[in-house]
């Protein structure tokens, strides 16, 4: 039996329009991770995660550059910083978990910040701003999509892997609450979220 993967019997669509397939994020990726070892020290990287909405991205990276050399294996660590309360109401930027202990004197890396989304550019200032506080000399910040905003957001990306406009997104860790709580998050795709 075929199921419409934009529509499971009455619940509704999943999206309003798709804008990447999961076989061309999947292939970005790849192309994400050959840069990356080619740029990189295999033992000098950290990656730092922002959780939540960066876990799909991580997990497919980190696979990616794997594949490309099995003798990179990446060191990942994870932050969360947010700016919303239980509720979803947003707020000011705060630290809700902190990298380990043992992962708070980063001289000694080279530190890759990884997120799904730069919207407005400030949680990866912060994140950045946070891992400097603890003696990153160099922090690269690498997004899977980077909203086409005007003007132009100054994030200080090194690398991202989509553009896409300014709305609201969802799959490959943006999650659309409006389906159900963490909705869309873990999908492979990248798409338009519904705002009907």
């Amino acid at each position: 039996m075929s199921v419409d993967k934009n529509t499971h019997a009455a619940k509704g669509p999943l999206y309003k329009e798709l804008l990447y397939t999961q076989e061309q994020v999947e292939t970005r990726i790849a192309e994400m991770a050959k840069e990356i070892v080619l740029s990189s020290d295999r033992t000098r990287t950290l990656f730092v995660s922002l959780l939540n909405g960066s876990q799909p991205f991580t997990s497919k990276l980190m696979h990616a550059i794997q594949a490309e050399d099995p003798y990179f294996h990446p060191n990942v660590q994870s932050m969360i910083v947010s700016r919303y309360g239980l509720n979803r109401e947003p707020g000011m930027l705060r630290l809700v978990t902190d990298l380990p202990p043992d992962y708070r004197e980063l001289m000694e890396f080279d530190i890759i910040l990884l997120d799904d989304l730069i919207d407005e550019g400030d949680t990866l200032e912060f994140a950045k701003a946070h891992l400097q506080s603890y003696g990153a000399k160099r922090v690269d910040s690498v997004v899977l999509v980077k909203k086409i905003k005007d003007p132009i957001v100054q994030g200080g990306i090194s690398m991202y892997g989509f553009e896409a406009p300014d709305v609201w997104l969802t799959g490959m860790g943006m999650d659309d609450d409006r389906i159900r709580r963490e909705g869309n998050r873990w999908a492979s795709w990248i798409a338009i979220a519904n705002t009907d």
